[in-house]
């Protein structure tokens, strides 16, 4: 808390560094959002110094002065060189909590950093904000001061016509939480989290969470164990439940049981852009169509989220888990794809199997030689069960010649098991740079012997690109009841997510990294597009911002439904989100300044 602190004095005190005194205290008004262009520091109409202070005062001092973590590994202009943290942000590039997560104005994705700031770069290298958000507001954890916060920020960048973007914990992989010139609403330290033992609507009757927007998956998970139950969340704990997690669709090892993240979504709490006003959104009331379009249609897009309600489900039983594992060393590599796409051919039924119900999947990896089940999730089972489940897919192991270990686990809680196998909480085992890629692969595709041939086809030859490795989950949510969403069609018909990712180099060239994530696209996210057909589709979450055709990919029939709900609840576009319903409307500029298309 310090380090936050630390940027509140500096405020406070109008001691404000760079960003404000770019400002040309211009007397004129500003345009207004109907302009064809947000502004930037440094032009005429960009808010004072007297502005900003302004803003400061009216949210409570919570006003805070953008400057990049790497500033530590530097001098100008932006820099405060310090050689021991410069070396533990190098260090810890990779890990979100101590990078990005706990840092205000910081974000995930180190493509849209674009070097700017750049902690490996000689000292001597400028520091610039680049696509950092020039000031953050930290939204109060209580909630009528979190509305006036958000409220504030509305008017505010209304009147001086710049962006506003929405960040919890900055993981994203395409910039949505960060924007140049923006003011950016934090909304990470929203962290209550209330017990609701008996919700009733119309859809649901039973128990549910209250979570405020900037709940981690780790602290959901705990929380729901509090009392007896589980909650749909990420494989990686460290993730916002309701933020783009659970408004973008959100995967999980629980999904097969109990939905998506957004199949579970009861109400969304939120300040609405249009007109400022606190309502809360439900399948059910006058802003259905706003639930509908929050819930798998896109974050950061329709409206500011406070908190979500969802459902929680009792945790019965125990858990069967374990991990397993195989390699080419024995059989040679032709056979060892072979064996990976007979197995994959057996998840369907093994995901829909079990003694309660089906609602199993397996976490695993694959590189060119090796594959790694991170972990077999089998909800309230016994271990007659999970042997059962199993043995399938070991017999068709045994029978191919492949040595495998298989180490069987028991977990008698969710948490447990989460902890388990994909822990130690709260940062979990999940690297976070890099380029991502995905498809979702339909049962259909696995089930036909030609068309699971093309996929694995597909994935081995991923698995030889230098720096990709490739994970899978298995899913089946076609037969799971929820209010009707904005999930992308696709997920209902999936059968199995692989998500290929290649490594982020800090160290290597710009010109290379840009040509690996013109790689992601045309030579990983292409293959495997053309291996499962039409009937696939991508997790908005998990792909490349350069995916050329990406309203089909992530929304799909829903888009036109979308693009009326965000017309209705932000048609001034006061939300931007790269390849966010509607962002067709605008263009970023060679300095970042978004302005409008031409029509």
């Amino acid at each position: 808390m310090a380090f936050r602190n630390w940027y509140h004095v500096l405020l406070a005190t109008g001691v404000i560094a760079v960003a404000a005194e770019l400002a040309a205290g211009a007397t004129t008004p500003p345009p207004g959002l109907t302009s064809s262009c947000r502004l930037l520091p440094g032009d005429a109409h960009w808010p004072s110094l007297h502005d900003w202070q302004d803003l400061n005062k009216t949210v409570d001092g919570r006003l805070i002065e953008t400057i990049p973590r790497e500033s530590v590994c530097h001098d100008a202009p932006y820099g405060r060189y310090d050689a021991e943290a410069c070396t533990e942000l190098q260090k810890a590039f990779d890990f979100p909590k101590l990078a990005r997560m706990e840092v205000p104005g910081e974000f995930m994705d180190m493509s849209f950093k674009n070097y700017s700031c750049d902690a490996f770069a000689p000292r001597s290298a400028p520091c610039g904000l680049g696509n950092h958000a020039s000031f953050v507001i930290d939204v109060s954890e209580e909630r009528d001061a979190a509305v006036k916060d958000v409220q504030a920020a509305l008017e505010f960048v209304r009147r001086h016509n710049i962006r506003l973007v929405v960040k919890n914990t900055g993981h994203d992989y395409l910039g949505r939480s960060t924007g140049t010139g923006a003011l950016s609403l934090w909304t990470h330290h929203l962290k209550s989290a209330s017990f609701i033992p008996a919700y009733n609507s119309s859809d649901y009757k039973g128990p549910a969470l209250n979570i405020g927007a900037g709940v981690q998956g780790f602290e959901a998970y705990a929380a729901a164990n509090a009392t007896g139950h589980r909650i749909v969340g990420g494989s990686c704990p460290t993730v916002g439940i309701a933020g783009g997690y659970s408004q973008g669709g959100g995967h999980s090892i629980l999904a097969s049981r109990h939905g998506l993240g957004s199949d579970n979504v009861l109400e969304w709490e939120v300040v609405k852009v249009s007109d400022g006003q606190h309502v809360v959104a439900t399948s059910d009331n006058e802003h259905a169509d706003l639930y509908w379009a929050l819930s798998g249609g896109g974050p950061g897009n329709y409206a500011v989220v406070l908190s979500m309600t969802a459902r929680v489900h009792r945790d019965s039983g125990v858990i069967g888990g374990g991990t397993l594992a195989f390699n080419d060393s024995r059989v040679g590599n032709a056979a060892f794809w072979d064996a990976v796409g007979a197995f994959q051919a057996l998840l369907p039924d093994f995901a829909e199997g079990g003694g309660s119900g089906g609602g199993n999947s397996f976490v695993y990896g694959l590189t060119e030689t090796t594959f790694s089940a991170w972990t077999v999730t089998i909800p309230d089972t016994t271990p007659e069960d999970t042997e059962r489940l199993m043995k399938p897919l070991l017999d068709d192991l045994t029978r191919r010649g492949i040595d495998y270990e298989y180490r069987p686990h028991v977990s008698h809680s969710f948490l447990e098991h989460f902890g388990r196998a994909l822990g130690p909480l709260p940062e979990g085992i999940i690297e976070n740079s890099g380029f991502m890629a995905s498809r979702m692969i339909p049962q259909a595709v696995l089930s036909d012997p030609q068309a699971n041939a093309r996929v694995t086809a597909a994935l081995r030859n991923i698995s030889r690109l230098p720096s990709y490795s490739i994970a899978c989950q298995s899913i089946s949510v076609g037969h799971q009841p929820h209010p009707d969403n904005a999930v992308l069609p696709a997920w209902r018909d999936a059968a199995l997510i692989c998500l290929p990712k290649g490594a982020w180099d800090p160290r290597a060239p710009a010109a290379d990294m840009a040509r690996r994530q013109v790689e992601g696209v045309t030579e990983v996210q292409a293959v495997l597009d053309a291996a499962t057909g039409p009937s696939g589709g991508v997790y908005m979450n998990e792909v490349s911002y350069l995916l050329p055709d990406w309203r089909a990919a992530m929304y799909g029939a829903n888009y036109d439904r979308l693009l009326a709900v965000k017309r209705k609840y932000d048609p001034e576009s006061v939300l931007y989100v790269l390849d966010g319903v509607g962002s067709d409307a605008w263009v970023e500029a060679a300095d970042k300044r978004l302005c409008r298309a031409a029509s």
